[in-house]
């Protein structure tokens, strides 16, 4: 994404809101190689807002935060980043709004006041989008998944973007200057109050968060283009031009696509359920087992009070411990710490295994790898203990270390459709006016109480990835599976 030419740039340069008006370009516009033009008003206050965000240090920030980790190294076209998904998402989200405003109900529900603040729900949508992902570590998921920071409640949206929110000095003098209210507000909008346990969130935040959502539209078609595939090509608009504010049967406000639209919300769904499996690439793991091993052993010549070469202080505090980090810290850290301290352990570590590791990934020379799956064993690799040994033994015949050279992981898949209590239907507004969950009217087997094709599908994409070391642990570890099985 980049700024159309001729057009005045000041406002992503640093203007103010209140300089951008006297300057008499009205619009800013991006070139977008997704949605065509993407525009902001600066003669709109919740606009202004909005580029004020774009410009501090904690959104720029997202240029540097890899859209998809690792996957260059599958495809090699996928460097895109978060900022330009945030600004694209963004775009979706204004478009969306319009709809929206259309009908008098949809106007009155959308320009309401969000309760116990003066501030319309409008507001809070596009900022919601925006900043979704403002919190992200570097490589986006892949630190997030090999620091396992889920189970730690420190992942980017339970943890980094509440924080970074409500204590980063560049966004605190946008919310004095916009809407003291606006950070606090984002939160219990989002279902995260300040100081309170998690609550339900708004219905209209499932614009930001949910089945079927402008953060999902984007990236499937984002992530498609860059990676050069087609399955993500769905028909956002299509889907959003048909969206509707309404009521269900029983009165409860819900977000509903109307039924002209359901052949492309199927078909979102198959291009979101591709995706997932995309992401799973035993290549792209590869990738991410490979740098969580040389992360790990920096980790452990650091706490052994060794010299791994190039200390990377901050970034070894994040891997040891990365709950002390406050928000002006965390924000110091993106893709290039990570790939700076790669680049140093690779030339100068005075560890062996740290240098070889690092040197590896520098390299593009991952671990090696073989789904058991493909051999008809269930389980781990320890399951089959003939096996298992025959594995070890080449390890030591050859001095390899098997905690930093050896890994197992389960790859599913997900569904093509949720239900359950975290997971919100995706309603459908049939001709006839009722609101109707998507498995009650597609004719997609969605439903999956009995052994279905969905489920059988999702049973075949499993695999189970035993890596190694090379290409030489790889041969012997066929040689022994295939004299196992």
């Amino acid at each position: 994404m980049e700024q159309v030419p001729h057009l005045d740039d000041d406002a992503l340069a640093g203007a103010s809101p209140t300089a951008a008006k006297t300057t008499g370009t009205r619009w800013m516009s991006l070139a977008d190689p997704i949605h065509g033009i993407i525009q902001f008003d600066r003669h709109d206050t919740t606009h202004q807002m909005l580029l004020a965000v774009m410009n501090s240090p904690s959104f720029q920030r997202l240029r540097r935060i890899k859209q998809m980790g690792l996957a260059e190294f599958v495809f090699p076209n996928a460097t895109h980043s978060r900022f330009v998904h945030s600004l694209g998402a963004t775009h979706l989200m204004l478009e969306a709004l319009e709809v929206f405003r259309r009908e008098p109900e949809g106007r009155a529900i959308v320009d309401e006041h969000f309760p116990g603040t003066n501030i319309p729900m409008y507001q809070l949508m596009l900022l919601g989008i925006l900043v979704h992902d403002i919190g992200h570590a570097p490589l986006s998921h892949t630190l997030e998944d090999i620091l396992d920071l889920k189970n730690l409640g420190l992942t980017h949206d339970e943890h980094w973007n509440k924080r970074i929110l409500m204590e980063s000095p560049d966004l605190c003098r946008v919310w004095e200057k916009f809407g003291p209210q606006l950070p606090e507000a984002l939160m219990a909008f989002m279902g995260h109050p300040v100081g309170k346990p998690a609550c339900e969130p708004h219905y209209l935040a499932g614009m930001i968060s949910s089945q079927l959502d402008m953060d999902r539209l984007d990236y499937l078609l984002r992530d498609s283009h860059f990676l050069g595939v087609r399955y993500g090509y769905i028909e956002s608009q299509r889907i959003i031009s048909t969206m509707q504010l309404t009521n269900k049967n029983n009165g409860q406000p819900v977000i509903a696509i109307r039924s002209e639209a359901l052949p492309a919300v199927e078909h979102y769904l198959f291009g979101r359920h591709e995706a997932y499996k995309m992401a799973l690439h035993p290549l792209d793991k590869a990738a991410e087992i490979t740098l969580q091993k040389a992360l790990l052993r920096f980790r452990e010549v650091m706490r052994n009070g060794d010299d791994p070469g190039y200390r990377a202080e901050l970034l070894f505090r994040f891997l040891d411990d990365p709950g002390s980090l406050s928000p002006g810290e965390y924000l110091t850290l993106d893709d290039n710490t990570v790939w700076e301290a790669l680049k140093q352990w690779s030339l100068t570590s005075a560890d062996p295994l740290l240098k070889v590791l690092a040197k590896r990934l520098m390299e593009h020379a991952l671990f090696k790898f073989v789904d058991l799956r493909s051999y008809g064993l269930g389980g781990d690799l320890a399951n089959h203990p003939a096996v298992f040994a025959a594995l070890k033994e080449h390890y030591e015949a050859r001095g390899l270390s098997w905690e930093y050279g050896y890994a197992e992981t389960t790859v599913i898949p997900r569904p093509l459709y949720r239900q359950g209590k975290s997971d919100k239907p995706i309603w459908i507004k049939t001709s006839t006016g009722d609101v109707r969950d998507l498995r009650d009217v597609s004719t997609l087997p969605l439903r999956t109480s009995s052994p279905t094709w969905v489920e059988e599908c999702e049973r075949h994409g499993e695999r189970h990835l035993v890596f190694v070391w090379d290409s030489d642990a790889r041969h012997a570890l066929r040689t022994a599976l295939e004299g196992y099985v």
